[in-house]
């Protein structure tokens, strides 16, 4: 009978007190979510306003909201965002900075938060701070091919060959194939070794280049510099044969250069060859290289003969400048012939022009990188005008 008593005592009582504080809690819940809004409502009025100097403090008050409610982690983010936008990047480092550093993110969020920082130090133009960034969001998991990537779009832009090789080995671990990219780096080592008048050193980057990518047009090229550097013309045709067997296509890019070799010992046979390039790629860079010589190892009649004949072949208009040329050259003194020649010329050059097949950008000359996608490979060897009769 005391115990149903007692019970009937202390039921009311904990009910009273489950009450209280049922009561305390919702007014410190009310209270903290009153000044999250009020931190809120008082950044965005700062942030929207004209003066700069409000924007630091509205970023002090958006990281007071986060520490009160780490669920407006995104807020940061989307205001990180903002800024790197609107070209403020110190703030926008500042606010990634804080997620990076703060101990009890979770390591998700942490990520992403590095990966935001990565990218706003990238558009600032801090590339050693990206590149240590970068190295250190390599090292958080599902995101090591994002950041290999990133760091060797950076080695590339700041021509640091070597590490965009290794970089590159690093991300073909995870089963891209970048045998095409290795290859032009080493070929880019090597332009560096050749500047610096290493030759042996040259070579060495060639050979890499070329275990890398056998079929490296470029490095064959390359190749049969270095041997006529050295007097090893034979070794320079043997590389001028790689290419005409693997890469006909990037014969023209080589043309004038081996047919000079050949001149040496038969000049006919150095015109033929000429001939047989042109026929084949249209090349207007091998008209003008066979006219050229044509005119010096042969005759003027026998290169006007070639370039008329050509001209009918495959008729265009750097064809018929060829032709002008000439005859502006055969007679001097014709003001006609001259300003045809130089008008021609002009408008020649509007459209020979070498084309990215990726992006589409415009190029007066051949480049082995598109100076617009900065992708390799991406110029056919022929220019726009060349390319469409080809296609006819």
């Amino acid at each position: 009978m005391e115990f149903e008593l007692w019970y009937l005592i202390a039921v009311p009582i904990l009910f009273a007190a489950g009450w209280w504080l049922r009561g305390v809690d919702f007014k410190q819940h009310k209270t903290a979510t009153q000044s999250i809004d009020d931190h809120y409502a008082k950044g965005l009025s700062m942030l929207l306003s004209d003066d700069p100097g409000q924007a630091d403090k509205a970023i002090d008050l958006f990281i007071e909201v986060v520490r009160l409610d780490p669920e407006t982690i995104e807020l940061h983010h989307a205001l990180g965002n903002l800024f790197r936008r609107r070209g403020q990047f110190d703030r926008a480092i500042r606010l990634h900075s804080f997620l990076v550093n703060r101990a009890e993110l979770p390591e998700k969020e942490r990520a992403l938060a590095m990966a935001e920082l990565s990218i706003d130090f990238l558009k600032a133009g801090m590339y050693d701070r990206a590149e240590a960034a970068y190295e250190q969001l390599a090292g958080f998991k599902g995101r090591e091919v994002e950041a290999l990537e990133a760091l060797m779009h950076i080695y590339c832009t700041e021509h640091e060959w070597q590490k965009a090789v290794e970089t590159a080995e690093r991300l073909q671990k995870s089963g891209r194939d970048l045998h095409v990219e290795i290859s032009h780096y080493y070929c880019e080592l090597a332009e560096l070794a050749r500047m610096m008048k290493d030759a042996a050193r040259a070579g060495e980057y060639i050979d890499q280049a070329l275990k890398a990518n056998p079929e490296n047009p470029r490095a064959w090229a390359f190749a049969a510099d270095l041997a006529l550097a050295a007097g090893d013309k034979r070794k320079a045709f043997a590389a001028w044969e790689k290419i005409e067997s693997a890469k006909p296509a990037y014969l023209p890019l080589i043309a004038a250069k081996k047919a000079d070799v050949m001149a040496e010992t038969d000049k006919p046979a150095a015109i033929e060859f000429l001939k047989s390039v042109f026929a084949r790629s249209g090349s207007i860079d091998v008209l003008n290289a066979a006219v050229a010589r044509m005119s010096v190892w042969a005759d003027a009649p026998t290169a006007a003969a070639f370039a008329s004949e050509a001209l009918q072949n495959r008729p265009s208009l750097s064809a018929f400048s060829v032709l002008c040329n000439l005859r502006a050259k055969a007679d001097p003194e014709d003001e006609q012939a001259k300003l045809l020649a130089e008008v021609t010329t002009k408008q020649s050059k509007l459209f020979a022009r070498y084309q990215c097949s990726h992006c589409g950008f415009l190029a007066h000359t051949f480049a082995w990188q598109c100076p617009g996608c900065e992708r390799w490979d991406s110029f056919p060897p022929v220019r726009v005008d060349e390319a469409k009769k080809g296609a006819h």
